[in-house]
């Protein structure tokens, strides 16, 4: 059987990103965003939140530091290309508390950098602690650098409000993309900080990933917001209007159902979710999901 040319051309832009070293040549910025060097970008979406991204990087992250009147806090940490912390304390001297979106090598990049970590209080990220050192299991992408070894300062609850002076997070477990995901929910100023749940894009649920479970945390999210939300995505565009979250939640449901039809992508399946998101998984993924949704249906829940 021969090999795709499709698939073909995938397999060799991904051999162009690692030998680039995941720089991109081309990229444009908006008007809105400032150079902080010749890296990093800053965005001011209001006086108490900065979106810092990397343009440059082929997976164009954000990270977004929060502000509040007594402290901050760092969503994600970035790449790891160059070092994010000098850019956050250009921006901000209150007392400082970093929490990633999940343990993915692409936003845990400057993370031993920061002294005071959190994580998510969830069992994959206490089965891989020991004596209060985290460990990630697995780290995704083409540049697969050493696991860190992260001291927890914190575990912070599901469902837990992180209360920074005059401003609320909530923290809503969103497994999906993988085991450990999270988002951000800042309801008073109607900012969802999405991480890798929602994104511009192609969504992955494939290793460590669940289409069960992707399904059921969009519904979540939809359940807990008003439907006028600011979606704060962790790479790409920096924002996203809500409706995207409304189409995740009928797209996964019809991708579940057999009704929407995915194309080979590489070594998975790709589903049109609307004209800005697609889903990337596997038809054994699929599979499950479908049979996790018949025992859902015949319980009577």
């Amino acid at each position: 059987m021969g090999f795709p040319s499709s698939r073909y051309k995938r397999v060799k832009r991904m051999i162009r990103i690692m030998q680039s070293d995941g720089i991109r040549k081309n990229y444009t910025v908006n008007s809105s965003v400032t150079w902080f060097d010749d890296w990093f970008t800053i965005e001011q979406l209001d006086y108490r939140t900065f979106i810092i991204s990397e343009p440059r990087f082929f997976l164009q992250n954000n990270s977004y530091l929060i502000l509040g009147e007594l402290s901050a806090l760092l969503f994600d940490t970035g790449s790891g290309k160059r070092d994010l912390s000098g850019v956050v304390a250009s921006l901000t001297d209150k007392p400082l508390m970093v929490l990633p979106s999940h343990a993915h090598s692409d936003h845990l990049g400057s993370i031993l950098n920061f002294k005071r970590i959190a994580l998510a209080d969830l069992p994959i990220n206490r089965k891989n602690t020991e004596g209060n050192i985290f460990k990630p299991s697995y780290l995704m992408y083409c540049d697969l650098p050493k696991r860190p070894k992260i001291p927890v300062y914190k575990w912070m609850d599901l469902n837990e409000t992180i209360d920074l002076g005059n401003r609320s997070l909530e923290i809503i477990a969103t497994p999906g993309h993988s085991l450990d995901s999270i988002c951000l929910f800042d309801k008073q100023n109607k900012m969802l900080f999405t991480g890798d749940f929602l994104y511009e894009g192609n969504l992955i649920a494939t290793l460590g990933g669940s289409v069960s479970s992707y399904l059921s945390s969009s519904q979540k999210l939809i359940e807990e917001s008003q439907g006028d939300e600011l979606l704060l995505p962790a790479h790409y565009t920096s924002q996203l209007e809500w409706d995207n979250l409304a189409d995740l939640q009928q797209g996964l449901t019809s991708i579940i159902a057999g009704k929407t039809k995915g194309n080979r992508y590489t070594f998975s399946y790709k589903y049109p979710i609307n004209d800005k998101i697609s889903f990337i998984t596997t038809m054994p993924k699929i599979k499950s999901a479908k049979k996790d949704k018949q025992l859902f249906l015949s319980q009577g829940l």
